[in-house]
Formats: structure tokens, C-alpha cells, sequence
């Protein structure tokens, strides 16, 4: 259809130029952006190409003409003075790339260039954030646990909504309408009070809204909710800190990392209870790292799992970390991780 009425306009615009005729182009288009609508002066394929970019709102296929507009043959008057209206908008996007990815290039550079990225930081590791929950449970009855990542400034309470688990998709800790949302868990996980009474697998859900490229920032302050979740992309992250913290009221527990992945929705890592052992086979198949932890279907496990775009725009790809309880006897230490170049992909577009 698209394509009909291209050769439609195209015959038109040819047709009108060797008769003298005013057609007007584009009409909706330059209505709203107040561009002039005239008879083109001798129009040829450049004009055409210009009007099918602008029309069709294609930013891509806009900016491709932009580029090359000096070495186009552009007579449309109104197409001209619409390319010069927009060139400051164009540049100032394009400036604002270009400073992004520079940030980005800086930013990682930044964390992954000191002398201490990529070595167990232990340091970072004492304060749970346990004390916290008493507060938000007086702000909200739903809290029941509070989870902290070292090394990240994600440290909030979690919620839970045992009939709707869409509940805080878009609601704050207050209740409100926010988009970034809480960290939230399903409706049929087991909180209980002690580890013993958790469920197999407790699933926390948070957003990223601003985190989620295949390069992802390192640690960036900006980064909300479970923006900066996906630092763990990165190996020397994963060495930094590989623990973290999940409390209740009742007990204080560290979770060691023992997998780090992408994967497409059709793996069911967020079954809560049963079969632990099956997802856990899987999680290791396709995490980006190897992480030396012993792990079985008989740990308790935490499902970390937030929003990416790192295989393109599609909503069917998750980023996950998984950690398993500490066992009785063990304690912080170093973790042995190395990149694991046979990782399963995710198969975003299956």
C-alpha cells in the first residue's frame, strides 16, 4: 500500500510540473509543522525522497536526506526551509549522542580503570539494611523484606501484593502512580519470616528505564530502581560484589551469585516453588560468567530480574541474577568468576 502510494504521489508531482498545476503535498505533515504548501518548481526524485521521509515520519530515513542534503538537487521551497528549520534540532540531538556515549565511554572507564574494580571488595559488605523495615512497613503494611546490593544504590524495600501481581507495575512505596515503580514479588511467593519459610524461589521484579543497552553504564548514579542491576553484565562487577543482602524482619541473609544472564520469557526461572535443580541447570547454561559456587535444587534461591533491550526492541528479554543463600559455615569471601564464552543467547526473536 505504502509503495502504491508512493508511485501515486511520485506520478502526480510529474504530471503537475509539466502542466503548470498546484498540488499540494504532504498536507497533514506540513500542517502541523506550519511549512508553506506550494507548487513545487520543477520536482525530481531528491524532492520525492524528501517528501517520503518527511511524510512518513521516518526520523531515520529524515536524517539519511538531512546528511545529504548539500549533494541533493532540493527545489521544493517549503522542503528547504523545513530541513533548515529542523537543523538546530538535529544537531543539538546529535550532540546530545555523542556526549551520551562519550559519558558512557568515561563512566565505564572510570570504574573499570581503577585499581580496585575487579577485586573483592569487602569492605562493602556488614550493613544489610535489615533496620529499614520497620519504617516502611509504617509507610506501607504490604512491605516485608528489604533488599540491598553492595556495590550498587540499589537498597529498598520490597512489596508484595498477594492478589494482583500487577499491583506496583506502576505504583511507588505510597501507593502512587510512578513509573519507576518498587521492588515487587509475585502474589504466590512465600515471604514467611526466616529463610526456612521462603519460598524455593523468590522472584524480585524492579524497573530500568534508563539502564538497559547492550553496553550498559557501570554503577551510574542516575540510574533508578534496578538500573544499575545490569552492571553485572560486566565480569570485574561480578568479582567486586558477588553478594548481597535480602532481610525480613525476622532474619538477616547473604546471597551468593552464582548466575548472571539474558534470557527470552519462555524460560520459566520465575516458578517460586518445585524443581528448583531444573532452573538452576538452566540459569548456569546461559549466564555470561562462571561463577565457582556449589548450587543445588536444595538451596534457597533469589531471582533478581529487570527489563533490557540489549538484543533490540523487543519486550520478549529479561536481565537476571540469581544468588543462592550462604550455607551454614560460610562466610564472605572472594568468588572465583571468569567469562563464559559458550553462554547460551537468548532467543529474543523465536
Amino acid at each position: 500500500m505504502k509503495q502504491s502510494k508512493g508511485i501515486i504521489i511520485a506520478s502526480i508531482l510529474l504530471i503537475s510540473a509539466a502542466i503548470g498545476t498546484s498540488i499540494f503535498l504532504g498536507y497533514n505533515y506540513y500542517a502541523k509543522n506550519n511549512i508553506t504548501e506550494e507548487q513545487p518548481t520543477n520536482p525530481d526524485k531528491s524532492d520525492i525522497e524528501v517528501l517520503a521521509a518527511i511524510e512518513s515520519q521516518n526520523n531515520e530515513a529524515f536524517e539519511l536526506v538531512y546528511n545529504e542534503k548539500n549533494t541533493l538537487s532540493i527545489n521544493n521551497a517549503s522542503i528547504i526551509s523545513f530541513l533548515q528549520s529542523q537543523e538546530n534540532e538535529i544537531k543539538n540531538k546529535k550532540s546530545k549522542e555523542e556526549a551520551n556515549a562519550k559519558n558512557n565511554t568515561n563512566n565505564n572507564q572510570a570504574n573499570t580503570n581503577t585499581s580496585t574494580f575487579g577485586k573483592f571488595q569487602e569492605s562493602a559488605y556488614g550493613y544489610s539494611g535489615q533496620d529499614k523495615i520497620s519504617y516502611w512497613k509504617s509507610i506501607n503494611p504490604d512491605v516485608f523484606a528489604y533488599l540491598r546490593i553492595p556495590g550498587t544504590n540499589i537498597s529498598h524495600p520490597v512489596v508484595q501484593n498477594t492478589s494482583d501481581i500487577n499491583y506496583y507495575l506502576h505504583r511507588n512505596i505510597y501507593g502512587q502512580y510512578d513509573t519507576m515503580g518498587v521492588l515487587w514479588t509475585n502474589t504466590d511467593t512465600r515471604s514467611g519470616g526466616t529463610s526456612s519459610d521462603m519460598s524455593d524461589n523468590t522472584v524480585i521484579y524492579g524497573h530500568n528505564w534508563t539502564n538497559y543497552g547492550s553496553q550498559p553504564y557501570i554503577t551510574r548514579a542516575s540510574d533508578k530502581m534496578f538500573g544499575q542491576l545490569t552492571s553485572y553484565h560486566y565480569e570485574n562487577m561480578c568479582r567486586s560484589y558477588p553478594y548481597f543482602y535480602y532481610s525480613t524482619p525476622y532474619e538477616e541473609m547473604t546471597f551468593k551469585i552464582f548466575a548472571v544472564f539474558y534470557t527470552e520469557l519462555a524460560f520459566d526461572y520465575i516458578r517460586t516453588d518445585g524443581n528448583n535443580d531444573a532452573i538452576i541447570r538452566e540459569a548456569l547454561r546461559r549466564s555470561r560468567h562462571n561463577f565457582n559456587v556449589d548450587v543445588n535444587g536444595n538451596d534457597k534461591i533469589i531471582t533478581l530480574s529487570t527489563c533490557t533491550r540489549a538484543y533490540g526492541k523487543t519486550e520478549n528479554q529479561r536481565f537476571v541474577v540469581m544468588g543462592r543463600l550462604l550455607r551454614p559455615g560460610e562466610k564472605i569471601e572472594p568468588v572465583e568468576v571468569n567469562y563464559n564464552p559458550n553462554h547460551q543467547q537468548p532467543n529474543v526473536w523465536g
